[in-house]
């Protein structure tokens, strides 16, 4: 029994999950190309100095390209199993929707750490707290995200089980 039964949010929504799957993956693929640009950006010595920013306190020479790397390499494994979960709705492979359920989970806890570590660390300024609760709000709505996709996950793991009856009693 899947936990969601339609996607609605107020950017998606269909009535069905398979739908909202779709949206979903198009969404993630998005998000993937604009953070990887903009952290690209800030690799080659653009703006980052902003206190809401996850490279904040990176030193541009040094570990601002090591982490915006390691960075970069997970936005392209979301925006390629993007790819991989509307290919393997399409054909009813569940398989093919786990690495992004996967790589988004690895997002979704870093989002949630990092809204941790704002609010721990520069709770006396208020645009830390504010900027912890946005994206607090968008961690939100990434989790519901999620949760579309375990749904679609789910009906596609109940259509391939074997509806099996045994009729002999034993």
């Amino acid at each position: 029994m899947p936990l969601l039964e339609s996607c609605w949010s107020p950017c998606i929504w269909s009535s069905n999950v398979k739908a909202g799957s779709n949206a979903v993956a198009i969404y993630t693929a998005a998000m993937s190309i604009v953070l990887i640009t903009f952290i690209g950006y800030q690799m080659a010595g653009g703006d980052s100095t902003q206190i809401w920013n996850p490279l904040f306190e990176a030193d541009v020479r040094g570990s601002l390209q090591v982490f915006g790397i390691i960075f970069i390499i997970i936005l392209f494994g979301l925006f390629i199993s993007s790819i991989l979960m509307v290919i393997g709705m399409n054909i009813w492979m569940r398989g093919l929707m786990l690495p992004w359920m996967l790589t988004m989970g690895l997002i979704i806890t870093f989002q949630c750490v990092f809204s941790l570590w704002l609010i721990g660390g520069y709770y006396i300024y208020l645009e830390a707290t504010f900027a912890a609760l946005l994206n607090f709000l968008w961690l939100g709505y990434n989790i519901y995200c999620w949760l579309c996709v375990f749904s679609q996950y789910q009906v596609i793991l109940e259509m391939q089980s074997p509806n099996i009856e045994i009729l002999v009693e034993y």
